[in-house]
């Protein structure tokens, strides 16, 4: 499935882009002749940078400086990407100091204030470029990834989780991984950093946003994501992404 990127805002030195990349879709190692500041709305992602590995599994931010070689593996059901790209004057007008913690981590907030910020940036206003030094204001502090090996029959329950919409209720997967429910619930938060009930649901409107981008209606998109109705649908993609499947949609056209 081919890259879907939209353009919000661009001045000197600074682009900031919407992108959303197909399910499983890899990029080589390349590098950039620019700054970048990324959030992952929605979605998976792999990141690759010296031989090192990182698994992005739910809202986070990442920055990489310029020349920076990466890799990339996109989700399973696609990945939603905001990203600020910054030449070395626009870094410096938009961040003087060079606040940026480079690596990636997730966001403290949960990328709460990136979804209200996209809404002013995407209607290219003349409060866009306030909005954007805003975003990137806002790329301050994140927590870093866990280091835990991660337990091979939570790998499990976590796939399916992610890859079947309709995956058994969570007390049978947990019946079928040999533990308690409760014990299934701590260990997925402590290992992955979020519940699994909520892992199931972004997993499900990621999927359904894939699908919405492409141009499915979103009652289709919402049915074909496994959700109940379209306003449950809604509602996910809106919290993800700031904005309601309609205008994301309207956003990504081609």
């Amino acid at each position: 499935m081919p890259i879907r990127q939209k353009t919000l805002f661009e001045t000197q030195g600074l682009c900031v882009r919407l992108s959303h990349y197909g399910a499983d879709e890899a990029m080589d190692a390349h590098g950039h002749d620019y700054h970048q500041v990324s959030w992952l709305l929605a979605g998976e992602m792999a990141e690759c940078i010296a031989r090192s590995d990182c698994e992005i599994l739910q809202p986070a931010r990442g920055v990489k400086p310029a020349g920076c070689m990466h890799a990339n593996v996109y989700g399973r059901q696609g990945s939603l990407i905001l990203s600020a790209n910054l030449d070395c004057d626009a870094m410096r007008g938009f961040l003087p100091r060079g606040e940026l913690d480079w690596g990636w981590g997730e966001s403290e907030d949960g990328n709460a204030h990136v979804h209200a910020l996209m809404n002013v940036i995407a209607t290219s206003g003349a409060l866009a470029r306030d909005a954007v030094a805003d975003l990137l204001a806002s790329a301050g502090s994140v927590s870093r990834g866990r280091d835990a090996e991660i337990p091979a029959w939570l790998t499990r329950v976590r796939e399916q989780l992610r890859d079947d919409e309709f995956a058994p209720d969570l007390e049978s997967l947990a019946e079928g991984a040999g533990v308690h429910r409760v014990h299934l619930s701590r260990s997925f938060a402590r290992h992955f950093g979020v519940p699994p009930s909520v892992y199931r649901a972004r997993s499900r409107a990621a999927m359904g946003l894939s699908r919405l981008v492409n141009g499915a209606e979103p009652a289709m998109a919402a049915i074909e994501a496994g959700f109940a109705d379209q306003a449950h649908f809604t509602r996910w993609v809106k919290k993800m992404t700031g904005l309601p499947p309609r205008k994301l949609q309207r956003l990504m056209a081609v």
